[in-house]
């Protein structure tokens, strides 16, 4: 059963605020990067290249957390735990995502690569399954 994102948080994933990904290393430690961040009404997104650490802890079914907090306000946040319902490639949208992610945090509306050659991008739907914030 998901839960819901409070209407009182939505407004996070609107802005350019870089978010905490937790997600478990295989050794069960976890792991905590900056990512860029959406929500659908659905579900959140957040996107990688294939062979990052990140990418290689998530798969479908995995669990992970996504923290936001407002840097105007420390008091205003949303923590989602959730689980990966679905793993889109570049062919699927994934793509498009980082784009409009881009967009967003940068006002560029084409993602430009880190110049390591171009990745294959990954796009995760992370289904919340608790949510806290304020």
């Amino acid at each position: 059963m998901s839960a819901e994102i409070p209407a009182s948080t939505l407004d996070l994933f609107e802005k350019p605020i870089l978010c905490a990904l937790s997600t478990v290393n295989p050794d069960g430690q976890p792991h905590s990067v900056p990512v860029w961040v959406d929500f659908d009404g659905t579900y959140v997104r957040v996107n990688s290249p294939a062979n990052t650490r990140k990418a290689r802890n998530m798969s479908f079914g995995s669990k992970v957390t996504v923290l936001i907090i407002d840097p105007a306000n420390a008091f205003h946040w949303v923590e989602v735990m959730g689980h990966i319902v679905e793993i889109k490639d570049e062919d699927n949208g994934a793509r498009e995502h980082i784009n409009s992610l881009s967009k967003k945090y940068t006002g560029n509306p084409v993602y430009q690569d880190r110049g390591d050659g171009p990745p294959n991008r990954l796009m995760y739907l992370i289904q919340p399954d608790k949510v806290h914030g304020r």
